[in-house]
């Protein structure tokens, strides 16, 4: 058995395997425009590896950071989609693939359970992300179960907040905004990430507080029909200014006529969430429905599983979120391959 990247003279029986093994008519499969934009760099599907024995044994994507920033270097990887045809080419092709990028952090979010035990096994430290949320002061509550749920706080004063609008403002920001946390990310990483996106429209929002001191909130706001939910799916900036966001929070909740905002994190301490007006869901006991899917809208609650390991020294908290790997990508486009 060999290791190789995915070619495009393989795609016709890539996708063959990835509708027998996988899952049937993918959405991947659906839009060249969106596999191109995960995996294809400089023309070539460097980011897709296979395990091939006549034919297709196994499969793993990965996304390194570097692909939205080419400065960043290239030893920080998100796992992507990972399928075999059986246990034991499924773990060969893992190990040759930890083996051949000489990683510094790898990391994998949302898991299967199969996926999720074997990492565990593995070494990776393994776990779920925390899932808080706030709902809306004063529209109907359709979207959250039961219906007349609320847990809004209100906001008494304003801080200093406004959107990024443009490129040019977006890669003027300080990078010092930028150094406190791993996975690495840049200006140029949230254009190229959120900005550019070729399906979803983010809104960047640079917060300050009294001393001045920025921290960057990246949303993204889910409809169904006549329904919205907001999305907390990146944040840029020391841990201690996340409680700031709430007066954003607040704002968007009430431009959007939104039910609820939320955020799957992890690195971020309990106590800064709940002091930005969040809440975790778990308090409840499976009582409260906060939908994580809405391609279609499913009244269900989704724990997202995280799984890491470092290859080498490290002197930042590693923080994931929703935007992170490929959690946060469309489920519905129209056919385009």
């Amino acid at each position: 058995m060999r290791l190789q990247r995915l070619k495009k003279d393989n795609l016709k029986s890539f996708f063959i395997y990835l509708n027998l093994y996988y899952k049937k008519n993918h959405i991947l499969f659906k839009s060249k425009k969106l596999f191109d934009w995960q995996y294809l760099s400089h023309k070539k599907y460097n980011f897709f590896y296979l395990l091939i024995r006549k034919k297709i044994m196994a499969i793993q994507g990965i996304i390194p950071t570097s692909h939205f920033d080419k400065n960043i270097k290239k030893n920080t990887v998100f796992l992507s989609m990972w399928s075999s045809a059986g246990v034991a080419t499924g773990a060969k092709l893992f190990f040759l693939l930890l083996k051949k990028i000489n990683f510094k952090i790898v990391i994998g979010l949302g898991s299967s359970n199969q996926s999720f035990a074997f990492q565990k096994f593995i070494g990776f430290k393994c776990g779920y992300m925390k899932h808080f949320f706030m709902t809306s002061d004063k529209y109907k509550k359709k979207i959250i179960r039961p219906n007349n749920f609320s847990n809004y706080k209100k906001v008494k004063k304003k801080i200093n907040y406004r959107e990024i609008n443009s490129e040019k403002e977006l890669l003027k920001l300080d990078k010092k905004i930028f150094s406190y946390q791993e996975p690495k990310k840049t200006a140029v990483y949230l254009l190229n990430r959120y900005y550019k996106h070729p399906f979803y429209r983010y809104n960047i929002y640079l917060v300050k507080n009294k001393k001045k001191e920025s921290s960057l909130f990246i949303f993204r706001v889910c409809k169904y029909k006549n329904l919205s939910a907001i999305r907390i799916v990146d944040f840029i900036g020391p841990n201690y200014l996340f409680p700031e966001g709430k007066y954003v929070f607040d704002f968007l909740l009430k431009k959007n006529n939104s039910d609820y905002i939320d955020i799957y994190s992890y690195g971020i301490p309990t106590n800064y969430l709940k002091k930005s007006n969040l809440e975790n869901i778990n308090i409840y006991k499976k009582k409260i429905i906060i939908p994580y899917y809405f391609e279609p809208l499913i009244f269900k609650n989704f724990k997202m599983a995280f799984a890491y390991k470092i290859n080498k020294k490290i002197f930042k908290p590693i923080r994931l979120f929703k935007g992170d790997s490929d959690m946060d990508r469309p489920n519905i486009v129209k056919k385009n391959f």
